[in-house]
C-alpha cells in the first residue's frame, strides 16, 4: 500500500480522484490510525464529493466519525451510504452499512 508522502505527491501533481482521496484516507487509518482522523474524515469527505456514489467511502467516513465520538454523524453517512448503495446495486456495501447502522443505533439508544 503506497504511503501518505507518495500520495500526496499525487495529489500535489494536479492528480485529484475519488480513489486517490480513499486511498490517502486508507494510508492516514494505517500509518496512524488516532493522530490522523482528522485528516482521513477530510480525504473520506473530499473522495465523496468527486464520487458521490463511492459505497466504501460511505462506510470508512462513519467508521471514523464513530471512532471521533460522532455518533450521530455516522449514522447520517451511513444513511446517506446505504441510499448511494441502493442506487449504484451494491447489495453488499448496502447489508454491510445496514448492520453498522443498526448497531449505532442502539448504542444511541442507550
Amino acid at each position: 500500500m503506497p504511503n501518505i508522502t507518495a500520495l500526496t505527491a499525487l495529489l500535489n501533481k494536479g492528480q485529484d480522484s475519488a480513489l486517490l482521496r480513499f486511498g490517502l484516507a486508507s494510508a492516514y487509518l494505517k500509518e496512524k490510525p488516532a493522530d490522523h482522523l482528522p485528516h482521513a474524515e477530510q480525504h473520506l469527505r473530499q473522495c465523496l464529493a468527486l464520487d458521490p456514489k463511492y459505497t466504501a467511502a460511505y462506510q470508512q467516513l462513519a467508521q471514523v466519525q464513530q471512532d471521533q465520538g460522532n455518533l450521530v454523524g455516522a449514522t447520517e453517512t451511513l444513511r446517506f451510504g446505504i441510499a448511494a448503495a441502493d442506487s449504484a446495486g451494491d447489495l453488499q456495501a448496502q447489508r454491510v452499512m445496514q448492520v453498522f447502522l443498526k448497531r449505532l443505533t442502539q448504542h444511541l439508544a442507550l
